[in-house]
């Protein structure tokens, strides 16, 4: 009877872990599409170069939010009914890899602004350069990233298996070879969607960071303070999601490690610490839109402007007002 209890007790927690799991999802997807509204309206605000980055990183954390959000509300392993309907739910859905690729695409679209900002701060004329790319040179380069990111996680695809109309999680195929299979997939993912991204990250703002202290220190480096502040603060703001993504993403990639190379724990995909480990990557996805607003006040004077039009209408008739109303006392004065 108490171990029951204790299983009904466990069970009623994990419901409430899941709804909050449901309440942050919706409101990250929600902030994320907010974000790409704003960067669409106010993309004379930003670099052109910047500007692509943040939305396509709006958009994919959008999806990761999304997928997130209905992964948690489904039925258990539930299938469509046909055959075509079944394996793909099965082998792309149910096994997370459309989940775990778009969370390598927001990886490494984290990887790319480091760059940008990099180049933006060290390298000025390559930055420019990069900047007058074509859309065409770009959509090239966005389909490449897609693809790359769709095979780092190639072994997803047979985590779980279909029979008898039935979804389970085990694996797809059956041999010896399987468990090497696994061992050399899961250190491959590692590296692959965390530790080279994340190592990359650190090495770009490492040597961003040398370079604006040597700014700082010589004036001969420095542009208008206005510049400088911008550029501090969108640089300060791309530090903290990479620190938010170390923290975060990192979580089920060491668990799925220490099961699959060192045998430690068990991974089961819907298990309560799988569950707490998609949460923390769920969290990396929906925090980049608050982390914008906290410490890009452009950014926040932007959303402002995207939610209440009419309010930045009377701000700026007001300016304008001021504006002439300044100039018309000057010409009286000189007259």
């Amino acid at each position: 009877m108490e171990k029951l209890g204790a299983a009904k007790e466990t069970s009623f927690w994990w419901e409430i872990f899941d709804y909050i799991q449901v309440t942050v999802t919706i409101s990250g997807c929600l902030a994320n599409i907010l974000t790409m509204v704003t960067l669409v309206k106010s993309a004379h605000r930003f670099s052109r170069l910047i500007k692509i980055l943040l939305q396509h990183q709006s958009l994919v954390d959008a999806c990761v939010c999304a997928c997130a959000t209905a992964l948690i509300l489904q039925p258990n392993m539930w299938l469509p009914g046909n055959m075509i309907g079944d394996h793909l739910i099965c082998y792309v859905w149910h096994s997370q890899a459309a989940y775990w690729g778009l969370v390598a695409v927001s990886s490494y679209n984290l990887v790319l602004i480091a760059l940008e900002r990099y180049l933006a701060i060290c390298r000025p004329f390559a930055h420019t350069r990069c900047s007058e790319c074509s859309r065409k040179s770009l959509a090239k380069y966005g389909v490449w990233l897609y693809a790359c990111c769709l095979f780092f996680t190639h072994g997803c695809y047979i985590h779980t298996r279909l029979t008898k109309g039935r979804c389970e999680s085990a694996y797809a195929v059956e041999g010896k070879w399987v468990k090497a299979y696994f061992t050399t997939f899961v250190i491959f993912i590692y590296l692959t969607t965390y530790l080279i991204p994340a190592l990359t990250m650190m090495l770009l703002y490492s040597m961003l960071g040398h370079q604006l202290r040597k700014r700082k220190g010589n004036s001969e480096l420095g542009q208008s303070k206005t510049i400088d502040r911008a550029t501090e603060q969108l640089t300060k703001t791309a530090v903290t999601v990479t620190i938010i993504f170390i923290l975060s993403v990192g979580y089920d990639l060491h668990y799925f490690l220490l099961a699959y190379n060192l045998h430690v724990i068990e991974y089961t995909i819907g298990s309560p610490v799988q569950k707490v480990g998609v949460f923390l990557s769920n969290l990396n996805s929906v925090v980049n839109p608050f982390v914008y607003a906290s410490l890009m006040p452009i950014y926040r004077k932007c959303v402002i402007e995207t939610i209440c039009p009419s309010r930045a209408k009377t701000e700026e008739s007001n300016i304008t007002s001021l504006t002439l109303r300044d100039l018309s006392n000057s010409s009286a004065t000189l007259a």
